[in-house]
């Protein structure tokens, strides 16, 4: 029995492997990070409920079938991201606002696309719908669902924050995040994506 246990973890923490190193190599295009986050939370829902067959078969799949959608909202987040990064560097530099009111509003916007961000790809992942009702439904779903969505972004939040604390941790950081990290934190991530979007189902 334990001999058996011991088998589950090792094979999962190989698929978490595989995965990592899929999502990576497929990210990075950088303009494909969107496609290679959609598949590799299409797969983790798949572990979730036992249904995930051949991992990789599994991720290149769903790479394939959600590019498009997830490529254009990942390019639309990145431009607006930087839009906005362009513009409070000239508010602050050259028309000298407020550098505080700018600060607070730039990091409102940030959280506010942070939060589509992490939502919109397993939504993609887990359904079919316009790009416009993607992005609207990245924020309106996870607010019905707010606990649970609370815990994902906080948990983010502490994960990425603690590898960018110093430089020790960014070192040792960045080797877990190539290594496992990144199917990591997707696979608990979806634990409470399901709960978030099983009314819907």
């Amino acid at each position: 029995m334990t001999d058996n246990r011991i088998i589950r973890i090792l094979t999962t923490l190989c698929d978490f492997l595989i995965l990592n190193i899929l999502w990576l190599v497929c990210s990075v295009p950088v303009i494909t990070a969107g496609a290679s986050t959609t598949a590799l939370y299409s797969v983790m829902f798949k572990i979730i409920k036992k249904e995930e067959g051949y991992i990789i078969k599994s991720f290149l799949k769903a790479f394939r079938q959600n590019f498009k959608q997830s490529t254009i909202i990942w390019l639309l987040l990145i431009g607006t991201g930087y839009i906005v990064g362009y513009d409070w560097y000239i508010a602050v530099t050259y028309i000298k606002l407020n550098r505080q009111i700018i600060n607070i509003l730039v990091a409102g916007i940030i959280i506010f696309l942070l939060w589509g961000w992490i939502f919109v790809f397993p939504l993609i992942a887990c359904f079919e719908n316009t790009i416009k009702n993607m992005i609207k439904n990245a924020f309106l779903i996870p607010i019905s669902q707010l606990p649970y969505a609370v815990i994902i972004i906080l948990f983010d939040i502490v994960c990425i924050g603690g590898t960018l604390y110093n430089y020790r941790t960014l070192f040792y950081g960045s080797i877990f995040w190539s290594s496992i990290g990144g199917s990591l934190l997707v696979y608990v991530n979806s634990i409470f994506m399901s709960k978030i979007f099983e009314p819907y189902r």
